[in-house]
C-alpha cells in the first residue's frame, strides 16, 4: 500500500526535466485509502509520519498521539501559499518585461546613426573651413606676386628712364644696381612665401589628422556597437529562457488551483512552490542596466582646432594646509563643489575617522566623526556630484557624504556582492560625475565593482588581465586610469561592457635609474594627467615624484621631485580655480599648486 501512496508523489525533477503535463498533474483525483486499513478510504493525513494518508480508526491504533489534520485544511494551506508565490513571480516577471532587449537594441542602432552623422557633420565642418583658409591663403600668394611683379616693372622703368638720361660712361654702374635691387626685393619677398608655405603646409597636416580622427572615432563606435549587441542578445536570451519556465509555471499551477483534488494540491503544490523559487532567483539575477547600453561614448577632444591648452603645474607651494591634531592623519582629499575643500582623516589605532569641510583659508567648517568600529586599511573620499562626496571609512563599506546637512548613508558591500570575500576591503575608489557612477576596486583582485548614486549595485567591470590589481583609479574623458602598484604600471582602459580594454600605458619617469610605482592618478579639466610614483628601492630614504603627462598618458610634460612623503594627488576645483592638491598624512599636510594654462 505504501508504493500506492508513493505514486501520487512529484518530485521537482518530475515537474521541471521530465515535462510532466497538466493531465498527469490533476489524474489524481480518487483519494487514497489507509496505508494501515486498506478497506477504509483516508480522510486525514498525519504529519507527523511525513503526511501519510490515514482513516478514522488510526486515531487510537498506530497514529495515536500524532499530528493529524483534515486533507481540506492542509489543501486549502498549500493553495494559500502557491497563490501569493505566483502573485510574486508575476510582479518580477512585469519589471524584467517593461524594457525589451529588442527595443534597446533597436535605440543603440539609432544612436550609433545619429553619433556617425554627428562626426562627419563635425569632419565636414572643419575640412570646410580649412578649404577656406586654403584658397584665401592661395589668393594671397598670387597677389603677393603679382605685387612683386609690379614692384619689379616699376623699377625697371623708373632706371630705365634715368639710364637714359646719364651719359654712356655710367651706363655700368646703373646696371650693377639694377642687379642689386633685384636680389633685395627677391630676398624680401621669398621670406614672405617661405612663410605662407609653411602655414599651408601645417593647415594640410592638420586636416589629414582630422581625417584619421574621424576614421578612428567611426571604428570606435562600432566596436561600441558590436559589444553592446552582443550583451542585449545574451540578455534577451535569458529573458526568452525564464519567460517560457515562467509560463510553462503560470500554467501548471493555474490548474492545480482550479483543481477541486486536495490530495492533488497537498501532493503538488510544494514543488510547484520550489520551481518558483528557482525562477525568482533567475531573475533577480544580476545584468548591467539595460539603458546604459544604448550609451555610444565618442571623444570629441579630439576635434579641438589649433593648439591645445597646456596646464603646467606651479614652480612652488602656493598655500599650505596643516591639521593641528597629532592624533589624526590626512588620507583623502576632494572637492565639496561649493568652493570648498573635503579632507578625510582617520586616528592612528585606525579604528576611528572624520569628514571635515575647510575654506581656502584653512578655517573648518564642518565636520562628521565615524565610528568605524575596526581597523581600516585605508580610507578614501571622491568627488560625486554638487555637494556629495564618495568616501570610504570601513574595509568593506561605501559611503556617500552630504556637505550640506552633514548626512552619511552608507551600504556593506559584502551584502550586495556575494563575491566579495570576507577578507578584501576597498583599496580605491573613483567617481564618473558624468554617469553618477561610484566604482570600488578590492585588493588581490581585477574586479572593479560599479554602484550609482544611490549606493545600488550595478554590474562588475572587469580590468586586462595584465593588470595585479588597482592601487588607485581615476575616471577621465569616459577611460579608467588605473595605478597598478603591484604591477608597477599605469595605463588607461576602456569603461564599456563588462570586459575592459587596454588602450595605451604610460611612460614611467627615469631619474637617474630610480625605478618607482605608480601610488595616486588624477586628471585637470583640460584631460590632462597627473601621475604620483613613489620609489621603493632606497628605503628608508625614498622620494616621491609628481609627474604630469598628455591625454593618453605617451608623453611626460613635467617632473617635478617633492619634498615630502606624499600619498594622494587630486585636481580640486575650488572658488580659485582648479588646484592640484597633494596629501600627506605622515606630515598631516595639504599642499595646493597653482594650474597654469596657456593658449
Amino acid at each position: 500500500m505504501m508504493k500506492d501512496h508513493q505514486k501520487h508523489t512529484l518530485s521537482l525533477e518530475d515537474i521541471e526535466e521530465k515535462n510532466i503535463t497538466l493531465e498527469k498533474l490533476t489524474s489524481m483525483r480518487d483519494a487514497p485509502r489507509c496505508h494501515i486499513h486498506i478497506e477504509e478510504i483516508s480522510k486525514l493525513y498525519c504529519e507527523t509520519c511525513n503526511n501519510l494518508p490515514v482513516c478514522m480508526a488510526c486515531m487510537l491504533g498506530e497514529h495515536k498521539g500524532h499530528n493529524l489534520h483534515e486533507v481540506k485544511a492542509l489543501a486549502k494551506l498549500k493553495r494559500e501559499e502557491l497563490t501569493k508565490r505566483l502573485k510574486t513571480l508575476g510582479e518580477i516577471e512585469k519589471d524584467r518585461n517593461s524594457i525589451s532587449p529588442s527595443q534597446v537594441k533597436e535605440t543603440l542602432i539609432l544612436n550609433v546613426s545619429f553619433e556617425k552623422e554627428k562626426v562627419i557633420k563635425i569632419h565636414d565642418e572643419k575640412d570646410q573651413k580649412i578649404m577656406k583658409k586654403i584658397q584665401d591663403i592661395e589668393g594671397r600668394r598670387q597677389q603677393v606676386k603679382q605685387e612683386k611683379q609690379n614692384a619689379e616693372k616699376k623699377m625697371c622703368d623708373s632706371l630705365r628712364k634715368e639710364k637714359e638720361k646719364e651719359i654712356e660712361e655710367i651706363k655700368k654702374k646703373y646696371d650693377d644696381i639694377l642687379k642689386v635691387k633685384k636680389i633685395e626685393i627677391n630676398d624680401s619677398f621669398q621670406a614672405r612665401e617661405r612663410s605662407l608655405e609653411k602655414e599651408l603646409a601645417e593647415l594640410r597636416e592638420k586636416r589629414e589628422c582630422f581625417d584619421q580622427h574621424k576614421r578612428e572615432l567611426l571604428k570606435t563606435i562600432e566596436t561600441q556597437l558590436n559589444e553592446n549587441v552582443k550583451i542585449i542578445e545574451a540578455i534577451s536570451e535569458h529573458y526568452d529562457n525564464v519567460k517560457r519556465r515562467f509560463e510553462t509555471l503560470n500554467v501548471m499551477a493555474s490548474s492545480i488551483l482550479a483543481s477541486e483534488n486536495d490530495w492533488s494540491a497537498v501532493q503538488c503544490i510544494p514543488d510547484v512552490c520550489t520551481a518558483a523559487t528557482n525562477l525568482m532567483k533567475d531573475l533577480k539575477k544580476d545584468f548591467p542596466e539595460l539603458t546604459t547600453l544604448t550609451d555610444v561614448t565618442v571623444n570629441y577632444k579630439q576635434y579641438s582646432f589649433g593648439r591645445p591648452n597646456v596646464t603646467d603645474i606651479s614652480d612652488q607651494v602656493k598655500r599650505k594646509i596643516t591639521i593641528n591634531d597629532p592624533y589624526l592623519c590626512v588620507y583623502g582629499v576632494t572637492s565639496s563643489g561649493d568652493g570648498n575643500i573635503v579632507i578625510l582623516l582617520a586616528t592612528s589605532n585606525a579604528l576611528t575617522s572624520s569628514i571635515i569641510v575647510i575654506d581656502m583659508n584653512g578655517r573648518m567648517l564642518k565636520e562628521k566623526k565615524l565610528n568605524t568600529g575596526m581597523p581600516c586599511p585605508w580610507w578614501h573620499c571622491k568627488f560625486l556630484s554638487q555637494h556629495k562626496v564618495a568616501s570610504v571609512c570601513t574595509p568593506n563599506e561605501i559611503g556617500l557624504y552630504d556637505v550640506r546637512d552633514g548626512s552619511y548613508i552608507k551600504q556593506n558591500i559584502s551584502d550586495v556582492i556575494s563575491s566579495w570575500p570576507s577578507n578584501r576591503y576597498v583599496r580605491c575608489v573613483a567617481t564618473d560625475p558624468v554617469k553618477n557612477h561610484i566604482l570600488v576596486g578590492g585588493n588581490n583582485s581585477r574586479d572593479v565593482y560599479v554602484f550609482d548614486d544611490q549606493l545600488n549595485y550595478l554590474h562588475i567591470l572587469t580590468l586586462p588581465e595584465m593588470s595585479k590589481w588597482p592601487r588607485d583609479i581615476n575616471v577621465s574623458e569616459g577611460h579608467l586610469l588605473v595605478c597598478d602598484c603591484i604591477g608597477n604600471k599605469c595605463y588607461v582602459t576602456t569603461m564599456n561592457g563588462l570586459e575592459s580594454k587596454l588602450l595605451s600605458e604610460f611612460m614611467k619617469p627615469n631619474l637617474e635609474g630610480i625605478r618607482s610605482a605608480p601610488i595616486s592618478v588624477c586628471s585637470d579639466k583640460n584631460g590632462f594627467i597627473y601621475v604620483l610614483w613613489k620609489n621603493y628601492i632606497q628605503y628608508p630614504y625614498q622620494c616621491y615624484i609628481l609627474v604630469q603627462y598628455n591625454h593618453d598618458g605617451s608623453q611626460i610634460l613635467t617632473t617635478r621631485k617633492l619634498d615630502g612623503a606624499a600619498q594622494v594627488v587630486t585636481v580640486i576645483e575650488t572658488s580659485q580655480g582648479e588646484k592640484l592638491a597633494v596629501a600627506s598624512h605622515y606630515t598631516q599636510t595639504v599642499d595646493l599648486y597653482d594650474l597654469v594654462t596657456e593658449n
